[in-house]
C-alpha cells in the first residue's frame, strides 16, 4: 500500500460503515476529530453519541447518563453515587458511605480518593464516621461539629466542587467546600485531604484579635461562593466578590491581577440575580457569569458574562465568548473549532440546569424541561426535550474531547 495515502479522502460510504461499528463513545468522538472530512461523515451516522450529555439523577438513589446508557452499563455504576463535578471525561463522585472517587464516564476507569477518615491536614479538623451501616458522619473542628450525610441532598447540591485531571498521566487535583466551613483539597500522591479554610466566624476568645487578623491575611477566606480550577491553580470567588488564586499547596498567589478589584456589578431595579459563578478560559482569563431574572416589559431569564479590563481594571460585560461554550458552574470554558456542531452543540452558549435559574419562572410551572441552552448573542433559551417525569436533579456533562 502507498504509505502516503490521504486517509481523509477515504470513501464516505466506507468511512460511515466503519464509524457505525464503533461501540465505544470514546472511539466515536476521537474518530470525528481526525479532520473536517471525517467529522462531516460522522455527522451522518445514525448511532453517533450525543454531546454534551446529561447526567440524570432519578428517584432517591439511581442515576444514569442520557445518550451513553445504550452503549455500556453506566446505570449500575451510578446507583450508589452522586456526581459533584466533572473534568474532561471524568466525574467526581461520592457514594453512600461518603467515599470519594473519580470515574471515567467512557472507559469506567475508577480512581479512589483518600478517605475522610484519614488524618486531615491543615486547619485542625477530623472526620468521625457514624455506625457501621450509617450513611453519615461528623466533621469536627476546634469549636464546631457538623453532620455530613449523603442523604442531605441540599448540602451536596449546594456544595462547590471542582477538579482537574491529566488524561495521560492521571495527575489530578480535587477541591470541594462544605457548609462554608471547610475547603478540602487533595492531589495525586497525597494520602489525605487538606483543609485550607480558616473559620472567619470563630469566637473572638479562641485567638487574639491580632493573631486572628494575621491568620486571615495569610490564609484563605472561608466564604467561598464559587471555584474554578486549572492544572496549576485554584480560583476562589468569595462572598465579598473578590477573586483569590492559590496554588495546590494552599499558598495564595500574590501576582493576581484580580486581587484588589472586586466584582462590583449592581443590578438595576428590574434585575434580580439568582446565582454568581466564575469560569477560567483557556487563555487564563477569568469570567464571571450571572444568572438573573429580568422583569421589565416581560419576564425573562438571562445570563450576563463579565471580564475584567486589565488596563482600566474595570469589570465589563461581554456579549460573546466566540468559539467557546461553557457549562454553568463547571468552572471552565470549552473550545469548539466549529460554530455549530449539530445535535444542539453550539459555541457562544451557556448550558444550564433547572437549579441554575429562578425557581419561580414560568417554565417551572409548565415543566418544559429540566435544563436549557442560552445563546449569548441573542439572549434566547432553547429547552431540550425532557428526559423523564421523575427527576431529582440533572447535570450537564461536556466531554473533554477536542472538537
Amino acid at each position: 500500500m502507498n504509505t502516503n495515502r490521504d486517509w481523509s479522502k477515504l470513501c464516505p460510504d466506507v468511512l460511515r460503515k466503519i464509524f457505525e461499528t464503533l461501540k465505544s463513545p470514546l472511539d466515536s468522538h476521537r474518530a470525528k476529530t481526525v479532520c473536517s472530512d471525517w467529522y462531516a461523515v460522522w455527522k451522518t451516522c445514525k448511532n453517533r453519541p450525543p454531546c454534551p450529555l446529561r447526567i440524570i439523577h432519578q428517584g432517591e438513589y439511581s442515576s444514569t447518563v442520557e445518550g451513553t446508557a445504550n452503549y455500556f452499563g453506566l446505570f449500575k455504576t451510578f446507583q450508589t453515587g452522586y456526581c459533584m463535578a466533572s473534568s474532561g471525561d471524568w466525574l467526581l463522585m461520592v457514594d453512600r458511605r461518603l467515599k470519594f472517587y473519580i470515574l471515567n464516564i467512557l472507559t469506567e476507569e475508577k480512581i479512589n480518593l483518600p478517605s475522610l477518615e484519614s488524618p486531615i491536614r491543615g486547619e485542625q479538623v477530623k472526620f468521625e464516621p457514624g455506625s457501621e451501616w450509617s450513611e453519615e458522619g461528623y466533621l469536627i473542628g476546634p469549636s464546631h461539629k457538623d453532620m455530613v450525610s449523603y442523604d442531605d441532598t441540599f448540602e451536596w447540591k449546594s456544595s462547590t466542587a471542582v477538579m482537574w485531571i491529566n488524561d495521560t498521566t492521571r495527575d489530578y487535583v480535587v477541591a470541594w467546600t462544605f457548609k462554608q466551613l471547610y475547603l478540602f483539597l487533595v492531589k495525586k500522591g497525597e494520602g489525605s485531604w487538606c483543609n485550607l479554610n480558616f473559620n472567619e466566624n470563630k469566637k473572638q476568645d479562641v485567638v487574639s484579635r491580632l493573631d486572628y487578623k494575621k491568620k486571615l491575611n495569610n490564609g484563605i477566606s472561608l466564604s467561598v461562593l464559587d471555584m474554578a480550577c486549572d492544572k496549576s491553580k485554584l480560583y476562589l470567588f468569595t462572598f465579598d466578590h473578590h477573586i483569590k488564586i492559590i496554588d495546590f499547596s494552599g499558598k495564595e498567589i500574590t501576582e493576581n491581577p484580580y486581587r484588589n478589584h472586586p466584582f462590583d456589578f449592581v443590578e438595576k431595579e428590574w434585575e434580580f440575580i439568582w446565582k454568581r459563578k466564575i469560569a477560567v478560559r483557556k487563555s487564563g482569563e477569568v469570567l464571571i457569569i450571572l444568572s438573573l431574572k429580568e422583569v421589565l416589559y416581560e419576564e425573562r431569564l438571562l445570563f450576563y458574562v463579565f471580564r475584567m479590563n486589565l488596563e482600566s481594571f474595570k469589570w465589563e460585560r461581554v456579549y460573546s465568548i466566540r468559539n467557546e461554550m461553557l457549562v454553568f458552574g463547571q468552572g471552565v470554558t470549552i473550545g469548539l473549532s466549529l460554530k455549530d456542531l449539530g445535535d444542539g452543540i453550539k459555541s457562544d452558549t451557556i448550558y444550564f440546569v433547572d437549579d441554575d435559574v429562578w425557581e419561580d419562572h414560568r417554565d417551572h410551572d409548565h415543566r418544559v424541561s429540566d435544563c436549557g441552552v442560552f445563546d449569548i448573542a441573542t439572549s434566547r433559551i432553547e429547552w431540550p426535550e425532557k428526559f423523564c417525569i421523575e427527576i431529582n436533579s440533572t447535570q450537564w456533562f461536556a466531554s473533554g474531547v477536542a472538537y
